[in-house]
């Protein structure tokens, strides 16, 4: 009996061992996963804006809202008051390793103070790669507001499906805009032609964009490249496009606003949140591997400009644009 009694209080020792044991375990488990849900919530993204433009702010909004779910703090920043120097937490705050740029402008500047080790993500940027941020620099990604060519091109066979050739501006003397000739003549529809007008021979912009003009082409393709395009050579093109009632795809939403009839628009709200995940990762790998993405770009139509050349556009097109301009 003595001998039972000893077995069976042994047992009840090791039951009691082992429910110890499995909440110890289980416990530990929670304490595990409740630290690395809670990992990233240590961690605070510096965000720097080009400007306070309602774009932007939605975009910087977006992606903050984003982040505070995963309990990651943001600070704010404009790039105009940091531009010129250094900001000191640059070089004093060794936690702060992510940043994100929103617009070309911050973006520029942030590539070019941030120390390598820093992260940088990057959202609302017209032409990445013309400001340094594809050139194969490890540890910055993000969200461009543009789409392949031949993506491009599948629009605007929708919108003007009797189209047979478009005409565009581009530059020997530079190797992107060479690279995205050769882009266009490869995804080029079949049924297409090509008319492209090297600014490089001609003595100004202006005597450039009249020989565009003067080729037989349903329509003017335009590309974001700053070799090319300023605030003067967009407002001659479409000036031109009304004189000679030829329409003009533009390379961005204030493009289209400002009198083309049709073409690419970020919605600010989808490209913040694109860029929050690209932080979330960026900040569980301690690195961003990430290749830059074309996501949250849509179409925009000019339906005034439409009505001003004469051109009826397809429902289709104009129901599922994002932005419908007005100018």
């Amino acid at each position: 009996m003595q001998s039972i009694a000893m077995k069976m209080g042994i047992r009840s020792i090791k039951g009691k061992w082992i429910l110890r044991a499995g909440k110890i375990v289980v416990l530990l488990g929670l304490f595990f996963l409740f630290s690395a849900g809670n990992a990233l919530a240590s961690h605070t993204v510096f965000v720097v804006l080009s400007s306070e433009a309602e774009p932007y702010r939605q975009a910087a909004d977006a992606l903050t809202a984003s982040l505070a779910k995963k309990d990651i703090s943001t600070r704010e920043f404009l790039s105009d008051t940091l531009s010129g120097q250094t900001p000191e937490f640059v070089s004093t705050t060794h936690k702060t390793k992510m940043w994100v740029a929103v617009g070309s402008r911050a973006a520029a500047y942030l590539s070019h103070v941030l120390p390598k080790s820093a992260l940088l993500v990057y959202c609302m940027v017209a032409d990445p790669e013309n400001i340094g941020l594809e050139n194969g620099r490890k540890n910055i990604t993000g969200v461009s507001v543009t789409k392949p060519v031949k993506e491009q091109f599948a629009i605007i066979q929708k919108a003007m499906p009797d189209l047979g050739a478009i005409a565009m501006l581009y530059r020997s003397s530079s190797i992107k805009s060479m690279t995205t000739l050769v882009e266009v003549k490869t995804n080029l529809p079949a049924n297409w032609t090509l008319e492209a007008v090297d600014v490089d021979r001609y003595d100004s912009m202006a005597d450039a964009i009249a020989e565009l003009y003067s080729r037989d082409a349903g329509m003017i393709w335009t590309m974001a490249d700053s070799a090319i395009y300023n605030r003067a050579t967009v407002n001659s093109l479409l000036l031109s496009s009304l004189r000679q009632q030829v329409p003009v795809f533009g390379f961005s939403g204030s493009f289209v606003k400002a009198g083309a009839l049709l073409g690419l628009d970020a919605n600010p709200v989808l490209q913040g949140e694109y860029a929050a995940a690209l932080v979330v990762e960026g900040l569980e790998k301690k690195l961003l591997t990430e290749k830059p993405i074309c996501s949250g770009v849509t179409i925009a139509v000019n339906v005034v400009v439409a009505e001003r050349l004469g051109i009826s556009l397809p429902s289709v097109v104009v129901d599922k644009a994002c932005n419908v301009g007005a100018h």
